[in-house]
């Protein structure tokens, strides 16, 4: 179970990182998110990997994997919540198809030309 708890600890370890790097576009902070990106997706890829040498064993692996699995998409899911919120991703009522109805702009002027 230890196993399956440690990209807990990556998260973590994330979201403090992601703190300190600020909001702003930053070198740091671009690479600290391409870092915290990449961490998560190579953990899902490498599953089978990681727990390969406990197959031999007959332990049920299906609720660790699950687990390990959930802990990387939240990973995943606070470096996009990180991406969104310092502009890099576009929200939802920019990709909407309704167009924005802007209010009538009236111009009027109270002088009488004699």
């Amino acid at each position: 179970m230890a196993t399956a708890s440690s990209p807990m600890k990556q998260i973590l370890m994330t979201g403090v990182m992601m703190f300190m790097s600020g909001n702003t576009l930053q070198i740091f902070s671009i690479m600290m998110l391409a870092m915290a990106m990449w961490t998560p997706i190579r953990g899902l890829l490498e599953t089978g990997k990681v727990f390969e040498r406990y197959e031999d064993r007959g332990v049920d692996l299906v609720m660790p994997k699950l687990i390990y699995i959930a802990l990387n998409l939240g990973g995943f899911a606070l470096v996009c919540w990180k991406l969104s919120y310092m502009g890099l991703l576009p929200s939802t009522w920019e990709l909407s198809p309704v167009p924005r109805l802007r209010m009538p702009l009236e111009f009027s002027s109270g002088a009488v030309i004699s």
